[in-house]
């Protein structure tokens, strides 16, 4: 993992990182992961009053959740990637993409109702600014659906590191709360989803014969609940609302 006492890689090189990545994933995604933890964002988005609220998502991808978020509301995708823009575009005609550096590129002011992040808060290299542009962003008391790695999972999960041009600042739960908090985000919410992990406690938590004897007298949902509560889910979700 890349920690923050090195050198960031160049812009560039993480736009060829990106480039070649969603090259190789586009038939592959949205995978299952993904549709679990999009549920959980749209169930979350649920419990807040919008009427037709315009979202902003930082870090689309290939644009598949900026669709989903466009049944609800005005939906623009903002990506790194030209190839993600290029597919997303193709792909989607429900919402709007853009390509380019969200850390750079225009965006309106306290024009968005809501910003979605799905993974990305991980990968950049200055989060300061990065959440700088969601509060920028956003209208007072707007909502910030947020996801990362939970580092407890990642840390006791075997998960080869891939290249360079590759930003990884995995976050602590306590990190991330305290993150949002720093940037004046009430966390109204805080979720955990898609257990797993095999190493240290995991090892125990996630043994098939020890999951085998308690679905016996709960159900495999019921369990996995009860895991991704106590927050041994791969994925953190938080919902925040930026001061009115």
């Amino acid at each position: 993992m890349r920690t923050r006492t090195e050198t960031p890689p160049p812009e560039a090189e993480q736009k060829q990182y990106w480039d070649q990545r969603w090259n190789q994933v586009q038939d592959e995604y949205p995978h299952a992961w993904a549709r679990r933890r999009g549920a959980a964002i749209l169930a979350m988005l649920g419990s807040v009053s919008l009427q037709h609220p315009r979202i902003l998502d930082m870090g689309c991808g290939t644009g598949w959740f900026t669709e989903e978020l466009a049944r609800i509301g005005e939906a623009t995708g903002v990506e790194l990637s030209e190839v993600a823009v290029s597919l997303a575009r193709s792909r989607y005609p429900h919402a709007t993409f853009l390509a380019g550096n969200v850390l750079k590129m225009a965006l309106p002011a306290a024009h968005f109702d809501v910003v979605v992040s799905l993974e990305v808060i991980a990968h950049v290299e200055d989060q300061d600014g990065y959440l700088e542009r969601a509060v920028q962003a956003l209208k007072p008391g707007g909502y910030l659906v947020i996801t990362t790695v939970n580092k407890f999972v990642h840390d006791r999960t075997d998960w080869s590191e891939d290249s360079a041009g590759h930003i990884r600042f995995w976050l602590e739960r306590g990190s991330f709360r305290q993150l949002l908090s720093r940037h004046g985000f009430r966390v109204l919410r805080m979720a955990s989803v898609i257990p797993m992990g095999h190493g240290g406690i995991l090892r125990l938590v996630n043994s098939q014969k020890l999951n085998a004897l308690v679905t016996r007298f709960m159900s495999e949902r019921t369990l996995e609940g009860l895991k991704e509560r106590i927050g041994l889910g791969w994925t953190w979700i938080a919902l925040a609302q930026k001061a009115r």
